[in-house]
């Protein structure tokens, strides 16, 4: 476990400060490899978490689908009341010298980091149940933080945050899945509960697919390759979970 860890949160932290490094280098297939990770994010959530979730609440699918919809709409709602995930839209709009808009900048890479931790609880929680479950998340995590290296240093770039902070913030994001890890894997949880777990990070990561990632993908690339590398995301990791076992052992 400690292992699997370590090496979990090292591909996470090299993930985030590539896609830090492509962002800050301005490469212009960005949004394709962030599709490629929508569609990873999505297809998890379809054929690992919410099969899973079942599997751990008693075989109750209604119950899993309420749970992954209080992870969906939680999510949203926090974003939208409280702007902690401010997405490349707003960034792209920024008045570069506007104190109130280096704010936002700082309160958007609060709330990446916030969504990275997230992430890191639920790799615990696939730790905790074993077998493909934990190594299809921990792919998932470690894709969405080379979409979070991007995004976070393009929104403190439009900010005109200072080099050195940006590089920070970067290794915050890396390092805040970890830490999620660390804390998910010191409370024991009963079965019920963790089944109810999986099924609001379903709906995390859904939300963060689909609402977040997607539109970002279109806005950086809008040639028909994006819907291609969304699907060629979803196949991947469904290809990923046959091999890993998670998928046809329910």
């Amino acid at each position: 476990m400690p292992l699997t860890v370590l090496l979990v949160s090292a591909s996470a932290f090299a993930s985030a400060a590539f896609g830090g490094f492509l962002a800050l280098r301005a490469v212009g297939h960005v949004g394709l490899i962030i599709a490629v990770g929508a569609g990873i994010r999505i297809g998890a959530a379809y054929f690992d978490l919410i099969p899973e979730s079942v599997e751990h609440l008693g075989g109750s699918l209604d119950l899993a689908m309420i749970f992954t919809a209080v992870g969906f709409l939680a999510f949203y709602a926090v974003e939208k009341l409280t702007a902690l995930h401010v997405g490349h839209e707003t960034a792209a709009e920024l008045d570069h010298g506007d104190e109130a808009h280096r704010h936002i900048g700082f309160i958007g890479s609060l709330g990446m980091s916030l969504h990275s931790f997230l992430d890191g609880v639920a790799l615990a929680a696939g730790l905790a149940i074993g077998g493909g479950l934990g190594l299809v998340i921990a792919v998932v995590v470690v894709m969405h933080r080379f979409s979070d290296g991007i995004g976070i240093v393009s929104l403190l770039l439009a900010s005109r945050t200072p080099r050195n902070e940006i590089y920070r913030w970067v290794a915050l994001v890396a390092i805040a899945p970890v830490i999620g890890v660390i804390v998910g894997l010191l409370l024991p949880l009963p079965d019920m509960v963790l089944g109810g777990m999986l099924a609001v990070f379903a709906g995390f990561f859904l939300y963060i697919g689909a609402a977040e990632l997607l539109p970002e993908a279109h806005r950086n690339d809008r040639s028909r390759w994006v819907v291609a590398a969304t699907l060629a995301g979803v196949a991947a990791i469904y290809a990923f979970s046959v091999f890993a076992g998670v998928v046809g052992g329910h």
